[in-house]
Order: C-alpha cells, then structure tokens, then sequence
C-alpha cells in the first residue's frame, strides 16, 4: 500500500490537493490516504477556564498534545476541513476505510511537524499546497511547500499549485 499524506492547511489550496490526487490516483486501491493538519497552539490565558478544562482532558487520552493549548474554532475548522476532503475522496472513489485523519500542534517548523508525520507514518509521499504568497510574504514568512522540498529525504513531494 502506498500511503499518501495529504497537509490540509484549510485554504483553496488544500482543496486543490484534493482534486488532484482525486484526478491522477482515480480511486486507487492501492493508496492509503493520510489527511494531516498541523493546528496552531495558544496560551492558556487567552482560553476560557471551561476551555482549558477540555484540553486537559484530551491532553489525558493523547499525551503527545499535553502542555498545548488549541483554540476550540482552529479545531472545528480542522474537522469540517477534514470531512469536505473526506467526502471529496469518496465521490473520487475511494474507500472510507482509505481514508484517515490525522493531526499535531504546531510546536516546532510546520514544514519539520509534515516531514517527521510522514516518517512517522510510513508515507512515500507528501502532498502540499501552494499557497501563493507575494515574492515580498514569501521572503519574509517562507514558504512551507519550499522548505518541505528543501528538507525531504527518502520521501517524493507533490507540491500542487
């Protein structure tokens, strides 16, 4: 099985991710597809205490979250992203089964966060967006699908446009 992990970011650019592995895979019962978010982290004094109780709660269930702190909206974002992706995979016609969401926090380089998932995942391939930031954005903020491609060892790099 070759696993694909797709980095949905929730802009146009992750959808067009989407539709064109949906285009070139076809289906393919051969492909695992591994959709990934990387969600940004705040500080617990900028959460309600109701908030910061839930998070301490999941932080219990998965360990690799504990001491981050995510805001309730990038969550739902994250989810509806994934289930429009989801259901894009479906009418492309692949199976539920070869679909799965996954996710980390933003503790480090968002581009480092895709690689070691990849790697940690079994993925031959990474599948990023461009985002289309200005030269002048891009030289100051970077560019997440650059530096995956500058960074990627033993995995191939789809970078859809």
């Amino acid at each position: 099985m070759e696993r694909f992990l797709v980095a949905l970011d929730c802009t146009p650019g992750s959808t067009r991710c989407v539709q064109y592995l949906n285009r070139v895979l076809r289906g393919a019962e051969h492909a695992v597809i591994i959709l990934f978010h990387v969600l940004p982290t705040t500080s617990p004094n900028m959460l309600k205490e109701e908030e910061v109780e839930r998070i301490t709660a999941i932080q219990h269930e998965k360990p690799y979250l504990a001491g981050y702190f995510l805001k309730e909206e990038d969550e739902a974002q994250m989810s509806r992203s994934f289930e429009q992706s989801r259901q894009l995979f479906i009418q492309g016609g692949f199976a539920q089964s070869r679909i799965i969401f996954h996710f980390n926090v933003q503790s480090a380089d968002v581009a480092q966060i895709i690689l070691d998932e990849a790697r940690d995942l079994g993925c031959g391939t990474i599948v990023v967006g461009r985002r289309r930031l200005s030269r002048v954005k891009e030289l100051l903020l970077g560019s997440v699908s650059n530096t995956v491609v500058k960074l990627a060892r033993g995995v191939t790099v789809w970078v859809v446009d």
